[in-house]
């Protein structure tokens, strides 16, 4: 059994899903980055919480860090003094930069130079899918990285539905992620029944997922794409962009269409809509627990 120092913060849900299968054959000490001191605010203080746990890290065969932000740069420093692997997850934002919509750390000479350096300094780089996984060796060719999904549980896959109904929904977490979300276009389609969803609590999303026929991820780029896959198992037929990894959720289940072009998509819409969605359940269960769990342990 391994010992892990694990670094994030786990009010994330997919943060705290790792940690919950890294324990299941690891010991495994948590930095919970939600509880602790701000980085950017007191950043003197948070350094101090980080080297204060020094023996624990000592102690450790591996420090694993969730993003390539700065909060990492402490962790990473201490690998590198005690010679202990590091393996970083990367999100996505800290190695990407799209001008057009105003997104990714890279457009900040600052804070892309530090996740760069984080990117080149880790032991192990982890991509969620293999077009970030490009997009990190671009940035850093030095770079070691390995693709490894996101996952949802695909019992859901197998639970009986209501009828689907026509709806046509798209989520979003907050109006500053419009545009990248693709949700200037989705609202321009103008289809009858459509929604999008942001801020409900998450016994209505559910039911929603469930009733809906079609589910768009319009993005302008997405490194993985939970929302997508959870909408999938439970039945939805996906439009999507061909940005970033959502091609590759999808593959051959559902409809493909270029950022922004409100044509385009509402032909796709309107496709989508006489198709079954359970080829989109069976895509699904590719991005399984067991499946990430088994790469895990091929780290550790």
């Amino acid at each position: 059994m391994n010992k892990l120092f694990f670094v994030g913060n786990l009010k994330s849900p997919f943060i705290r899903q790792d940690v919950e299968l890294l324990r299941e054959n690891n010991s495994v000490d948590v930095f919970d980055l939600s509880v602790n001191t701000s980085y950017n605010l007191e950043i003197f203080k948070y350094w101090w919480r980080c080297f204060k746990q020094w023996e624990k890290i000592k102690n450790s065969n591996y420090i694993w860090i969730w993003f390539a932000g700065t909060h990492a740069i402490p962790f990473i420093l201490m690998g590198k003094i005690l010679g202990i692997p590091t393996i970083v997850n990367i999100g996505g934002w800290e190695v990407y930069a799209a001008k057009e919509i105003n997104y990714g750390n890279q457009l900040n000479l600052i804070g892309g130079a530090i996740s760069r350096w984080i990117v080149g300094n880790a032991t192990i780089c982890i991509s969620p899918s293999p077009a970030y996984e490009k997009i990190i060796k671009a940035l850093v060719p030095s770079s070691t990285v390995i693709v490894i999904p996101n996952w949802v549980d695909i019992s859901i896959c197998n639970e009986e539905m209501p009828t689907k109904t026509d709806l046509i929904i798209t989520a979003y977490c907050s109006p500053e992620v419009k545009d990248a979300k693709g949700i200037p276009t989705f609202e321009k389609v103008q289809l009858n029944n459509m929604k999008a969803i942001t801020s409900i609590p998450r016994d209505e999303y559910i039911a929603l997922l469930k009733s809906a026929k079609v589910y768009c991820q319009l993005s302008y780029e997405e490194t993985f794409g939970i929302s997508l896959l959870e909408a999938m198992a439970y039945g939805c037929v996906p439009v999507v962009t061909n940005g970033g990894a959502l091609p590759w959720i999808v593959g051959d289940c559902g409809i493909i269409v270029n950022y922004g072009d409100v044509r385009e998509t509402r032909k796709a819409i309107l496709k989508a809509l006489t198709m079954d969605g359970q080829p989109a359940k069976e895509r699904a269960k590719f991005f399984n627990r067991d499946k990430k769990k088994r790469l895990l342990e091929q780290l550790c």
